[in-house]
């Protein structure tokens, strides 16, 4: 068994993605069927132990019965083979390099921003996407000083980093992202019946992958509530988009 253990925008859900996908673990949505469970030994994720089973009451019926992987904010009150914290996930230098050349597209322009990148943000892995993200959308000229900026910033910078990426989104992705906000995922069919018409894959890390939904996407849960603030919904608006949903 292993457990991962950190606080809110350390990595957690994404590394699973990744680990679940090339490894063929299964992630298991609570609460779960018998039928539900896999074949063959594979391994059983669960990810954000304390709002799907704050109780353990679920997946410690699992324990000693299937490979598990428990994920959670919180200590998992557990014998585990294995614990994995905060510290192992952070990103080292090279890592945080490798995120912001990917987003820019640009190797060279990359090794010039990634030191103070990764300086600024701790190599988060949170805050790492946001920025590089953000400095993506921004010209090539404007990236260092943009940058620098971000140090003499006022209060939680992951909150400022949503607030900018938001702000040099095109109007339609802006729009497509705060009506999503308030939703807890969709998949494509489900947006396109709504009229949610960008790409669901096409604004990270706004908009991600639901691991083991096959397909949906959302707006992570630790940025959910930014996003509402900075692009609000009217009270029509937010119980008329609830109300299309829940009728699909």
């Amino acid at each position: 068994m292993v457990t991962i253990v950190a606080g809110s925008g350390a990595g957690k859900s994404t590394l699973l993605q990744q680990w679940a996908e090339g490894s063929g673990a299964v992630v298991l949505r609570l609460p779960y069927k018998d039928e539900d469970l896999p074949d063959g030994g594979r391994p059983v994720v669960i990810d954000g132990l304390e709002r799907v089973d704050p109780d353990g009451a679920q997946w410690r019926r699992l324990v000693g019965v299937v490979p598990l992987v428990l994920s959670g904010q919180e200590p998992v009150p557990v014998a585990a083979v294995d614990r994995l914290g905060a510290g192992h996930l952070g990103f080292a230098e090279d890592e945080t390099y490798q995120v912001l050349a990917a987003a820019l597209a640009d190797a060279a322009g990359a090794d010039g921003l990634a030191p103070d990148l990764h300086l600024l943000t701790g190599g988060w892995p949170a805050l790492v996407g946001l920025a590089a993200a953000w400095l993506a959308r921004l010209p090539a000229v404007e990236r260092s000083t943009s940058l620098r900026q971000l140090a003499r910033v006022d209060g939680p910078l992951r909150e400022h980093l949503v607030g900018a990426l938001l702000q040099v989104l095109h109007h339609d992705e802006r729009e497509f992202v705060r009506r999503l906000a308030h939703l807890p995922a969709v998949d494509a069919a489900t947006a396109e019946a709504l009229g949610l018409t960008e790409e669901l894959g096409a604004l990270p890390p706004l908009v991600v992958p639901v691991i083991g939904s096959g397909g949906s996407y959302s707006v992570p849960e630790p940025l959910r509530e930014t996003v509402q603030q900075r692009l609000p919904l009217a009270d029509h608006e937010r119980r008329a988009l609830l109300a299309a949903f829940q009728g699909m």
